[in-house]
């Protein structure tokens, strides 16, 4: 068996879990309260009057945020039609693990609290051939089994450590770290497809064919990460977050359960705020 695109795993939960927790912890909120209580600017360079660096706050509180984050999905992969395929075919556990990434703008709505828009995407092809049969030249009988996932949705980004704090009445200045955690929920889409060829269980015959189910479903969804930042307006994210969703399945794959669209996502990425 042989799997399209093959992706690397990626770390250890235990290492994300332990990065968060020592984030979250309250030297790091003492750390960040630590800073200078005013932002300080340079004076004028050497040699070149007139000319400032540019200050390292921003001029009030940063009211939008843009990103892109990429990583990892492990699938749920439970039940019904993955467990028929993986008895059949050559399709094993974690074969619809894959990578993934998101789009997200939002707004702040207070200093502890956003509402983001998300758009993901996620998708894996895995080629195989069935375990107990062969064609009448000894062959193997081969197919390819697709699994593609979209998310459309929006969710709530609370900050256990405001990401910046005010100073003053007008600068915002940025805190080189801060923990959050969040919900929300939307719309997935997901297309479940095998095509190449099959076997005809009532006379043995060997077939070709291409056989999907697509569709819509409701989803929900929870994570948690860090912020870190890089620059007054840009900051890197590492996230991990859990999502529900099943549907059943249509058109070609009656008589099954819901397909299970469950799976676990570890996302690094960047944002820019304004």
């Amino acid at each position: 068996m042989s799997r399209l695109p093959v992706f690397q795993h990626p770390p250890p939960i235990a290492c994300l879990v332990a990065v968060l927790a020592t984030l979250a912890t309250p030297g790091t909120a003492r750390a960040a309260d630590s800073e200078p209580d005013a932002p300080e600017t340079s004076g004028v360079t050497a040699g070149q009057p007139g000319r400032q660096s540019a200050p390292d706050f921003l001029f009030g509180r940063p009211r939008s945020v843009v990103g892109v984050a990429w990583g990892w999905l492990v699938a749920s992969q439970s039940g019904g039609i993955f467990d028929f395929t993986r008895d059949l075919l050559t399709v094993d556990e974690g074969d619809f693990d894959t990578g993934m990434f998101r789009l997200e703008a939002g707004l702040s709505i207070g200093p502890r609290l956003d509402v983001l828009a998300e758009v993901g995407f996620s998708g894996s092809a895995i080629a195989s051939e069935y375990r107990d049969f062969v064609d009448t030249a000894d062959l193997p009988i081969v197919q390819t089994t697709e699994l593609m996932q979209s998310l459309v949705g929006g969710s709530l980004r609370f900050w256990l450590i405001p990401r910046g704090r005010e100073v003053g009445r007008f600068a915002w200045v940025p805190n080189r770290f801060a923990p959050y955690v969040g919900a929300g929920g939307g719309a997935q889409w997901y297309r479940f497809t095998q095509f190449g060829d099959f076997v005809d269980f009532i006379d043995y015959s060997i077939f070709s064919d291409r056989l999907e189910s697509s569709g819509w479903t409701a989803s929900g969804h929870v994570f948690a990460g860090t912020s870190v930042n890089l620059t007054r307006k840009l900051f890197v994210g590492i996230e991990a977050r859990y999502v529900w969703a099943d549907t059943p399945l249509s058109q070609d794959f009656v008589g099954f359960d819901n397909i299970d669209l469950n799976g676990f996502q570890v996302t690094a990425g960047i944002e820019f705020v304004f």
